[in-house]
């Protein structure tokens, strides 16, 4: 007998920036790919201050020593394989976070509202490191590429995005059968 569950997510979402480039808005993320090739490259020394040594990538970036806010915005694509047996849930979602490092530099010939970076930049660069507490198993998306961006804005403020396959557990409680409805929470932490 096929059983229906009710899944609720409990998420906090912030507000995510949408890309606008001539006028244009880019809110469908594999599109934006094709927006780096209107921009000249850049380097990574392009945005790390001059004195290198004084930037530690270890270190959260405090303006006046205040702790480092960083926004998430979660955008579940679709839920799959419930499994009632081993208590998970498969969800493809879409993660960004956003935070400003005001160590960083912008580029000298940087007139757009921002520039998209190479997201191997990222293990140059502080970030955040947050994880899902309630997950057993995370898959990024890399199809022909891999599938997550990165973006510098004028305010110093970074966008990092990426899609994720996650298997989730969920205590799932069945007293109420055939009458039960589940409720499993996406849990997002962070080791700091």
């Amino acid at each position: 007998m096929a059983r229906r569950l009710a899944l609720v997510f409990s998420l906090v979402l912030a507000s995510i920036r949408t890309a606008v480039v001539d006028g244009k808005s880019y809110r469908n993320y594999s599109d934006i790919g094709e927006l780096s090739k209107n921009h000249a490259s850049l380097s990574l020394s392009d945005i790390l201050p001059t004195h290198q040594k004084t930037y530690d990538k270890n270190r959260a970036p405090k303006l006046l020593g205040q702790p480092t806010v960083v926004y998430f915005h979660v955008t579940v694509l679709s839920i799959d394989s419930i499994n009632e047996e081993s208590m998970t849930y498969v969800a493809d979602i879409f993660l960004a976070q956003s935070w400003r490092d005001p160590r960083l530099r912008l580029p000298e010939n940087m007139s757009e509202e921002y520039r998209i970076l190479d997201v191997d930049w990222l293990h140059s660069i502080w970030r955040p490191d947050c994880f899902f507490k309630n997950a057993k198993k995370v898959t990024f998306h890399e199809m022909s590429i891999p599938n997550h961006y990165l973006w510098l804005y004028h305010d110093k403020t970074l966008l990092y995005m990426s899609k994720l396959t996650l298997v989730l557990s969920c205590a799932m409680k069945f007293e109420s059968y055939p009458h039960d409805t589940q409720i499993c929470s996406m849990m997002i932490e962070s080791r700091k």
